[in-house]
């Protein structure tokens, strides 16, 4: 059966991918040390630090999404020791497995991220997942896709360029949703999108942020879109487009080794999708997003409570002492809800 009549059928195989880096291996480290950034790098530790939590995101994937097709794991380095490298679902993939050499060595997630359609065997419908997203309860597949299209809010929102004044300021790199938005205002007419597709813009499933939305249409062109960062489905032809049409910035960002402010990042993909129309529009309320720095308590009741189906947890600058107090805090979490051990670890 061939991927159109799969689809006609409501039939999909839909695939996860997540990336994942853990900065204190020091053979990684001696390898990104031989590169320093300048100014307009992002380069902070919590950019690379890994929380040891990855075997909760595993255990998640097989619990509360069962029906995944694989699950494929992008790494620079070796796989944490725990992994079952021999379970059926898992693909781990090197970046010389789909990273041109132009592009490699690649520190920064935006070459990454954005050259994920090279991987081969990934399916056309896959659900992108960063190392700090987790799912805490069960979901199907309609929840990321429907009628073969991803599920999404168009939701518009203005980029807060007051961010802008402090991109020098410990290497921080704010730029980038301008620059996505740069790119998409070259491609599409923000009102003849609108217009293609009124009722995915002006959707009762938006609630309040329909009334957003309405005023912000006043403005000719997209002034940006509001980024839940939690995972995200694309279509995998969605990329190989982005290629044909901006393949001038894309490739320019998949040569920066380090993060940059003239990138563009995964983020202008997903803009793609919402300018084409071509997905199926949602509530918002689908996941939380916290700061550890900020918002450790919340986080950790929500987790133990199972009170959203995904989530995102955004490092921040913590010292040695508050990373451990908040690691162990989220590692007692996830454990109440997730104690049994996946087909994705090696079994005691």
């Amino acid at each position: 059966m061939g991927m159109d009549e799969k689809e006609r059928d409501g039939i999909m195989d839909i695939d996860f991918v997540i990336a994942w880096v853990d900065g204190s291996d020091r053979e990684w480290l001696k390898r990104k040390q031989a590169y320093t950034g300048d100014e307009f790098t992002d380069d902070r530790e919590e950019r690379y630090r890994d929380w040891g939590l990855l075997k909760y995101w595993f255990r998640a994937v097989e619990q509360f999404a069962p029906w995944v097709h694989r699950v494929w794991m992008i790494c620079d380095q070796e796989p944490p020791e725990w992994l079952n490298l021999d379970c059926p679902k898992l693909r781990i993939v090197r970046h010389e497995d789909y990273l041109p050499a132009e592009y490699r060595p690649a520190f920064s997630s935006h070459p990454i991220e954005l050259n994920m359609h090279r991987i081969r065997g990934l399916s056309e419908h896959f659900v992108y997942f960063n190392d700090d997203m987790y799912l805490l309860s069960p979901v199907s597949e309609e929840f990321f896709f429907r009628k073969g299209l991803p599920v999404d809010s168009a939701l518009l929102n203005p980029i807060p360029t007051v961010e802008l004044k402090k991109k020098k300021q410990n290497g921080r790199v704010f730029t980038i949703p301008l620059n996505n938005a740069e790119v998409l205002n070259r491609d599409f007419d923000f009102r003849s999108c609108v217009k293609a597709h009124p009722l995915k813009w002006l959707n009762l499933r938006y609630g309040k942020n329909l009334l957003r939305n309405l005023v912000l249409m006043i403005w000719p062109r997209f002034v940006g879109f509001d980024e839940p960062h939690l995972p995200q489905a694309f279509l995998k032809q969605s990329f190989e487009k982005a290629w044909k049409q901006d393949r001038d910035v894309l490739d320019a960002t998949s040569r920066h080794v380090l993060r940059h402010d003239q990138d563009v990042n995964q983020w202008l993909i997903r803009y793609r999708q919402l300018a084409e129309g071509r997905f199926v529009p949602r509530s918002p309320k689908v996941g939380r997003v916290f700061d550890l720095d900020l918002d450790e308590n919340e986080a950790v009741d929500v987790i133990r409570g199972q009170r959203t189906s995904m989530m995102c947890m955004n490092d921040g600058a913590l010292s040695r002492e508050t990373f451990i107090r908040i690691r162990e805090g989220l590692t007692e979490a996830f454990e109440s809800i997730l104690p049994q051990r996946s087909c994705f670890e090696k079994q005691a």
